[in-house]
């Protein structure tokens, strides 16, 4: 366990081939932090404060009043959606876990910064937060600084892991 908060450090010194290993598998828990964002998401957008929300801003926008059938059927729809990505989340945390690399921590990478740049923008400019509550934009982007960091050290931990299996091979 030491050795897996060790790595967690971006800025740690990767000497050894376990350690580089640590820090590649690292991402993974930033992947599981990304699911329990989504997650949290997900299931604010299925309450009853979130679809008053979603009305305002359709009726802001359009100048319309919106269907609540319609927004119920979509929030459904957009709870299940959630849900894939939840698990596709999770099983590809499984994978970086069990056979770390390089690819995923990047890809993860540049969603996390999206969904930093999307929070931060909402923060700074309410009006592009389309009705969401303050604690859950503060939450995201609490969240994706925290997988920013361990993406980070889990895209150096796969350099690292990938230089040292290298030179065993010569």
């Amino acid at each position: 366990m030491t050795d897996i908060i060790g790595a967690m450090n971006p800025t740690a010194p990767l000497t050894t081939e376990s350690a580089a290993l640590g820090a590649a598998k690292v991402s993974a828990i930033g992947m599981i932090i990304g699911a329990i964002n989504q997650a949290v998401g997900g299931w604010y957008a299925s309450t009853p404060e979130a679809s008053e929300a979603a009305a305002r801003v359709i009726e802001n926008l359009t100048g319309q009043t919106s269907d609540p059938a319609q927004l119920a059927q979509q929030a459904q729809m957009g709870l299940y959606l959630t849900g894939a990505f939840v698990v596709l989340q999770l099983i590809l945390a499984a994978v970086q876990w069990r056979k770390p690399n390089g690819v995923l921590p990047i890809v993860f990478l540049v969603l996390v910064v999206w969904a930093l740049g999307t929070g931060l923008l909402a923060l700074v400019a309410p009006a592009f937060s389309g009705g969401q509550p303050i604690w859950l934009t503060v939450f995201t982007v609490v969240m994706m600084l925290v997988a920013a960091v361990l993406h980070i050290a889990g895209i150096r931990g796969a350099n690292a892991l990938k230089t040292f299996r290298e030179a065993e091979t010569y």
